[in-house]
């Protein structure tokens, strides 16, 4: 016979875990001998970030006033926008009114003393026809009240015509810087001698149909405005 050495299953021993140098004196033993098994290492605790001291406060909510200044500050520049459609003369003229909000009878308006032609196209014998729009425009009664009192005037928000001019003095302003820095022209008045006097600005014409005259054009003062 040939005897060949096997290990049946039942026959492996598990042998206990090798000590240190000091044995059970490096503590590393139960009370009855038996050595301690390796612990795992404890997972690594979180990081605690501090909390902020003070949160940050939610935006401060616009004032119901604030909103309703700035909803009929574009109400008003709608209607004028209607009125210059209708009749571009006379809602050239009303844009250079200055908006002091609505009231139940209509509208409050001032003009600047630098608009005393528009005011006499306004407030004159167009009056009617410049209610009329605007009445169509806003959908009910419209009167115009004007204010004179110099102080009004004075804190009253610039007018329509006053924003469209002072944003285009800016745009051209822009625009002159631009071209007088541009390399090509420098190199051209390096070459040819010289310097740049004037810059035109050419706007998109924009024409619209004339309206029919009427009884109460017939009594305008003042030259044309366009």
């Amino acid at each position: 016979m040939r005897l060949v050495n096997r290990v049946l299953p039942g026959d492996v021993k598990m042998f206990p875990q090798e000590l240190g140098p000091e044995g059970c004196a490096s503590g590393e033993c139960l009370p009855d001998g038996t050595p301690i098994a390796a612990k795992p290492p404890a997972p690594p605790r979180a990081m605690e970030l501090p909390e902020p001291d003070d949160e940050p406060e939610p935006p401060a909510p616009i004032a119901a006033a604030d909103r309703s200044v700035a909803t009929d500050t574009e109400k008003w520049r709608r209607a004028v926008d209607s009125v210059r459609e209708a009749s571009p003369r006379h809602g050239k003229s009303l844009s250079y009114a200055r908006f002091l909000g609505f009231i139940p009878e209509g509208v409050k308006i001032a003009f600047p003393q630098d608009a005393a032609f528009h005011r006499s196209q306004v407030i004159g014998m167009s009056r009617a026809i410049v209610e009329t729009e605007l009445a169509k425009a806003l959908g009910r009664p419209i009167k115009l009240v004007e204010d004179t009192n110099a102080q009004a005037i004075l804190a009253a928000p610039k007018s329509i015509a006053e924003v469209e001019a002072s944003d285009r003095s800016s745009r051209e302003k822009g625009i002159d810087e631009k071209v007088r820095s541009h390399p090509a022209l420098r190199n051209v008045l390096r070459h040819l001698g010289g310097s740049l006097e004037h810059v035109s600005y050419l706007e998109p014409a924009t024409r619209q149909p004339a309206a029919l005259p009427t009884a109460a054009d017939e009594g305008d003062a003042g030259p044309p405005v366009d």
